[in-house]
Order: structure tokens, then sequence, then C-alpha cells
């Protein structure tokens, strides 16, 4: 997935925030490995690692393509 691929998904999330859409990334063999939402009560993305169930919390669309970019480049292939 592409750094622009993934900002416009992140903005497909924020324009219907009305809607609760869960957006699944998965790695290289297609297991999930993170879930990103939008939260419209504290306007803000929250990324959740399945492994740890870890969730941080995101305003910044363009810190969050690239922690999300990060990520899925660093999710070895098997």
């Amino acid at each position: 997935m592409s750094l622009e691929n993934i900002v416009t998904m992140l903005k497909t999330l924020k324009e219907f925030k009305e809607s609760e859409i869960v957006h699944t990334i998965s790695d290289h063999e297609h297991s999930p490995v993170m879930t990103v939402t939008y939260h419209l009560d504290t306007e803000c993305f929250h990324i959740t690692y399945l492994d740890t169930m870890k969730v941080e919390k995101f305003t910044d669309i363009s810190l969050l393509a690239t922690t999300i970019e990060s990520i899925v480049l660093l999710e070895p292939a098997r």
C-alpha cells in the first residue's frame, strides 16, 4: 500500500465520520496486523495493533499515514 493510498483511505474514514468504519491493515501474507478507525467524539484516529491490542491516537493524517506505511514496510514477507 503506497503512502498516497494510505492518505486517501484515512481521508475517506474522516469524511464518513458519522459511520463506524474499521479498516484492517494486513501483512504480506494477508494476516491482519492493525485496525484503523476514526472517532467523531474525540476527532482523532485510533490504530489498534492486533498482536498486543495497544491503541495509539492520532489527529494528524500525514503522521498517521507515515506511521502505517513504516509498520507495513517492516512486516517481513515469510
